[in-house]
């Protein structure tokens, strides 16, 4: 047997089964903003589902159940801070980590985006190869 076929079955071996790719919700009204954001993360083998409107949110996070949320502040029919402070009232310690994507970002923004259950602020426009070096650290829940 060859030494490389051999120490190729032990990775196989020793890798463990298969992990499951990262869960990402992507909620922002403008449409062209979604469907780049997903496109980046399908990109990078993440399981992506889209939705435009706020109101959709809690139904999506139950049937979905992502890893992280990429969620505007600004939507037109619920402020990402009133659906960041129900995930949090829901789910608590286990809701998906929330992450800010929003042309808002001054410091009173961020500072409402924290208190309301933000972990993460990132301000539009934002640079595409950034959030995903933030998002590659993560590991599905």
């Amino acid at each position: 047997m060859e030494s490389g076929a051999k120490d190729e079955k032990s990775e196989l071996r020793g890798a463990g089964p298969p992990r499951r790719a990262l869960r990402v919700l992507i909620v922002d009204d403008n449409r062209d903003s979604l469907v780049t954001l997903g496109a980046l993360c399908r990109t990078e083998g993440m399981d992506v589902q889209m939705l435009r409107r706020g109101a959709e949110v809690p139904a999506a996070v139950a049937q979905f159940v992502p890893d992280v949320i990429l969620l505007d502040i600004g939507l037109p029919d619920r402020s990402g801070f009133d659906l960041a402070e129900e995930l949090t009232e829901v789910y608590g310690e286990h809701r998906p980590l929330l992450i800010a994507v929003t042309a808002y970002s001054s410091e009173k923004e961020r500072e409402m985006a924290r208190l309301s259950g933000f972990h993460h602020f990132i301000a539009k426009p934002y640079d595409p190869q950034s959030l995903l070096r933030r998002l590659s650290v993560l590991k599905p829940r």
